[in-house]
């Protein structure tokens, strides 16, 4: 029980950093507010790159897909589709980075994860960039998508950078607080614990948000429950 509510703790200070940072760019950069639930109209986005503008249309197609099954169309109904959405771009990357950590604890993968920055994997592969990738944090991301992309070969309902669920990835500061989550010491020994991830899915909702489903319906009604 002690393990459990460790563990609980760690998803759910995961699941904030995530999701505060995910609902900032949806905001900031892609013109979706899940405060009010407005969007704005993809043509007033020209700050955008070709790269963020095709997430921005893309986040929109999946706005669009929740919201045609949705049995409010108003207002209310458009903040909880892009409250959904933050929420599944945070899931993604939370599971992401924790497959990844209990990779290294079977001695699968070299330390990406575990020690951050100075991860061994990752001082090879600056070795082998150099300074061609920026600063250490654009080196970090581009280094992490590239471990996302060798295991999405075998894994790609999990690694898929282009799956519309996955296509976020979190600035350099909620990135380091994350990681800073991942290896916390009490947790360490967690990660060669098969049981982990299944422990991770399970209390990325909240007790609350458990309860309240399970008291609408016994039987799953969507992915999420």
């Amino acid at each position: 029980d002690k393990t459990r509510v460790r563990l609980q703790r760690f998803v759910t200070d995961a699941r904030t950093v995530l999701s505060a940072e995910f609902a900032k760019q949806f905001q900031e950069d892609y013109g979706l507010d899940p405060a009010s639930g407005a969007i704005a109209d993809l043509d007033s986005l020209s700050h955008l790159d070709d790269r963020r503008l095709e997430i921005a249309r893309i986040l929109r197609e999946i706005a669009s897909h929740y919201l045609a099954s949705a049995a409010d169309r108003g207002e209310g109904a458009q903040k909880a589709v892009l409250d959904r959405m933050v929420r599944e771009q945070a899931f993604t990357a939370l599971n992401r980075l924790a497959a990844l950590r209990m990779m290294e604890a079977r001695s699968l993968l070299m330390d990406a994860v575990a020690e951050g920055y100075t991860s061994k994997a990752f001082k090879l592969y600056q070795r082998v960039a150099g300074s061609a990738l920026g600063e250490t944090g654009d080196a970090y991301r581009v280094f992490l998508h590239s471990m996302f992309d060798v295991y999405a070969l075998d894994l790609p309902a999990l690694f898929d950078r282009y799956a519309p669920n996955g296509r976020l990835f979190p600035r350099e500061q909620a990135l380091l607080a994350v990681l800073d989550l991942i290896n916390a010491h009490d947790i360490a020994p967690l990660w060669a614990e098969d049981e982990t991830i299944g422990w991770i899915y399970q209390y990325f909702n909240s007790k609350e948000e458990r309860k309240a489903m399970r008291d609408a319906s016994q039987a799953p009604r969507n992915s999420r429950e």
